[in-house]
């Protein structure tokens, strides 16, 4: 099997020359690539409903990181297509402030909404930074962190789970900011890619 780093250097440079092109071309960035159900979010829908299926017939289920893993690629399936609303033609329920709650990622929008309604903006961004380093800081001197590298670097499959989580939280990031949703697109498809040579490397 190709190593992992290569794997991710392929991903990572398809995704940004996408992107490069996207943030240069105002035509391509507002083309059917990056619309509502365009080829981007349809490929990665697909992708994540092979990273299940692969899952699945590997009995990846069997451990509690392979079900969270199966558990996750179907929720990310799920919410890039909208639940099938706009395939069965049904309407999931409005959010305050506007659109539909329909993927998990609307979840975090709606806690943003209300901080940001009652003025708590700046604390939710502050308290984002902060408890992150200081989990950090801890682990780091209790010495949990060289454990938790250790038992990542024993199986690549972990390793690129945590790759792909911190992908999708970030395209998270973008949505819930309701900007460059191109990017947005282009990272949520990454973590597609992800998902797959996850459901391909992670141990049994």
């Amino acid at each position: 099997m190709i190593a992992l780093r290569h794997e991710l250097a392929v991903y990572a440079l398809t995704g940004l020359t996408i992107l490069g092109i996207a943030a240069s071309s105002a035509d391509f960035r507002h083309g059917p690539l990056f619309r509502e159900d365009g080829v981007v979010e349809t490929a990665a829908a697909m992708l994540f409903l092979a990273a299940l299926i692969i899952g699945l017939h590997r009995r990846l289920f069997r451990s509690a990181v392979g079900l969270g893993f199966c558990g996750v690629a179907l929720l990310a399936c799920l919410s890039e297509i909208s639940f099938g609303a706009r395939y069965l033609d049904f309407a999931m329920p409005a959010m305050a402030g506007g659109g539909e709650l329909d993927g998990a990622q609307d979840l975090v929008m709606l806690a943003y909404r209300g901080a940001e309604a009652n003025g708590g903006t700046l604390l939710v961004i502050v308290l984002a930074v902060i408890v992150p380093l200081l989990a950090g800081i801890w682990t780091y001197r209790s010495g949990h962190l060289a454990r938790l590298a250790a038992w990542f670097c024993a199986d690549n499959g972990r390793a690129t789970i945590a790759v792909a989580m911190a992908v999708i939280g970030l395209a998270t990031i973008l949505d819930v900011m309701e900007v460059a949703r191109f990017a947005e697109e282009i990272l949520e498809l990454f973590g597609a890619g992800l998902f797959v040579t996850a459901a391909l490397r992670l141990d049994r």
